[in-house]
């Protein structure tokens, strides 16, 4: 089997809020994220993420995915925690981790990628996620396009 990957990324501010990761760096438009041909399953997600730590307090991230694209409806990931006994506006980063996964889902549909700071209010921060799919490769090749034969005559292959 083969893997595709699909990221988005964005800013997270408030707590209990489900935030929409809907950019892409400089893509600021990059569409929906659609299941792609061949897909079997979510393998697994990439999830990584920085907070201000503005407030003295402690929470986790989570990462919510959810739309039609998911048979068994939505799924919560929990990909992070942390927090300051201090408000120092320190950085706070969550390196990439892979998180395992075996989801379902249904081709051509989109999902959703939201995140989201549970607990106390972390401050403002940033999260990207990637999507990790299995995809069977002999779904997802395109079909090749038959050539003309081509003929090494001068005359452009009109004579046979």
């Amino acid at each position: 089997m083969s893997r595709l990957y699909r990221s988005r990324e964005g800013a997270f501010t408030a707590v209990d809020t489900k935030t929409q990761l809907t950019t892409l760096g400089s893509e600021t438009a990059p569409g929906p994220l659609l299941v792609p041909a061949g897909a079997r399953r979510i393998l697994k997600i990439i999830a990584s993420g920085v907070g201000d730590n503005a407030a003295a307090a402690d929470g986790a991230i989570l990462v919510r995915l959810e739309g039609p694209g998911l048979p068994e409806g939505p799924e919560s990931i929990t990909v992070g925690s942390g927090g300051v006994p201090v408000a120092t506006g320190a950085q706070q980063n969550v390196p990439s981790n892979d998180f395992p996964l075996e989801i379902p889902v249904t081709i051509a549909n989109e999902i959703l990628v939201f995140v989201e700071n549970v607990g106390a209010d972390l401050g403002a921060g940033n999260a990207g996620v990637t999507l990790v799919f299995e995809v069977d490769p002999t779904v997802a090749a395109p079909t090749p396009i038959p050539q003309p034969r081509r003929s090494n005559n001068m005359l452009g292959g009109l004579l046979r």
